[in-house]
């Protein structure tokens, strides 16, 4: 008869694993203080318009143009008054019953549904416009009063609804993982049956395949943006004949450029010199790239593009302007959501591949 000392490791019981609640906390203090200022704010404008802080018109764009303000206003204070509910039933809740746990899912999804209709195209193009303003307000004036717009209530709104959709789906991805057994942090089951797509391996070849969509997206619409920049009047017959100068050049090249830069870094993904710094990088040649100087970055970009995308679709049909001589100003959006999750999916490949040791649980 085998004694206790000699059962196999894997018989032996594992400690149950520390549970980390810091993304909760956070995702919970976020929403909580969202919703103060959202109901503050409805109350403030009902009261009186001027008082608010956040006029409703400034973000009635996109899916909510025609929305009357006061209702706009409204909707927010709900929206953010639920997120902050949900956040403090997902951070405390442990394993539920399988069809609470699905509510509770299905409530997330609605809420994250919610948020791209909040946001337009305004923060991934600040993203785009940033780095050639900080280059050329350097030297303009006009160019340095444009950055003003970054610290504008409607554009800072946006982020703020960006960040807590964010933060709201990786609470959403935890709950979920604790329903089902499996560590919060990593993902990995603890009873060790993990599904197969979820090795490195596989990671590594359908994350390959989502890099290269996520890539080609943004080069077609970098693309067409540097050819209005040298007046080739691709998809828009506006530019042709003639010759961008100045401060006219900020938009095309420097959307066009982050575009393809981006392009090129999405490549990254399942390339090797994304894992290793290129021996031309001096100082850094040879060392491990830091997961999260990946990861991060791509996944603040494919959460702006999703929202950026439905909001340009919703414009181009509505003026109509898919037309052989206006394609180019806004039909590669109509990709858009296609990029933006594909280039979720090449970033959670990437992340797969190269999550080590998970710090909780022990386990990989």
């Amino acid at each position: 008869m085998t004694t206790s000392k000699h059962l196999p490791v894997t018989d032996v019981p594992r400690a149950a694993p520390r549970r980390s609640r810091r993304v909760e906390n956070l995702t919970l203090a976020w929403w909580a203080a969202g919703a103060a200022f959202a109901v503050v704010d409805a109350l403030a404008y009902r009261a009186s318009v001027g008082a608010a802080v956040v006029r409703p018109e400034a973000i009635n764009h996109g899916l909510l143009l025609g929305v009357p303000a006061g209702t706009t206003s409204a909707l927010l204070a709900a929206f953010a008054l639920a997120g902050a509910a949900l956040a403090a039933w997902m951070r405390a809740a442990g394993r539920v019953p399988g069809a609470a746990r699905t509510g509770t899912l299905v409530g997330a999804g609605v809420l994250l549904a919610a948020a791209v209709v909040l946001v337009d195209a305004t923060v991934l193009a600040g993203l785009g416009y940033l780095p050639a303003l900080l280059v050329v307000s350097a030297f303009s004036a006009e160019v340095r009063s444009s950055l003003g717009v970054y610290v504008e209530p409607a554009f800072l709104l946006q982020v703020v609804v960006l960040v807590g959709a964010v933060l709201l789906a990786a609470t959403a991805v935890r709950f979920s993982r604790r329903g089902v057994g499996a560590c919060e942090t990593c993902g990995r089951r603890h009873d060790g049956h993990d599904p197969a797509w979820t090795t490195p391996l596989a990671a590594a070849r359908w994350g390959r395949t989502a890099a290269l969509v996520a890539a080609a997206i943004p080069a077609l619409y970098g693309v067409t943006r540097i050819a209005w920049a040298v007046g080739v009047p691709l998809g828009f017959s506006a530019v042709a004949g003639q010759e961008l100068t100045g401060v006219d050049l900020i938009g095309p090249v420097g959307l066009g450029s982050f575009s393809l830069l981006g392009a090129v870094l999405t490549l990254g993904l399942f390339q090797r010199w994304g894992d290793v710094f290129p021996r031309w990088m001096v100082g850094l040649a040879g060392r491990r790239v830091p997961v999260r100087l990946a990861v991060v970055p791509a996944t603040v970009v494919a959460a702006a593009v999703l929202p950026a995308g439905i909001s340009v679709s919703a414009m181009g049909l509505r003026d109509g302007m898919l037309t052989a001589d206006l394609w180019g100003a806004v039909g590669p959006a109509f990709l858009w959501p296609l990029w933006s999750v594909a280039l979720g999916a090449a970033t959670y490949a990437y992340w797969l591949r190269r999550r080590g040791r998970c710090r909780v649980c022990g386990q990989g």
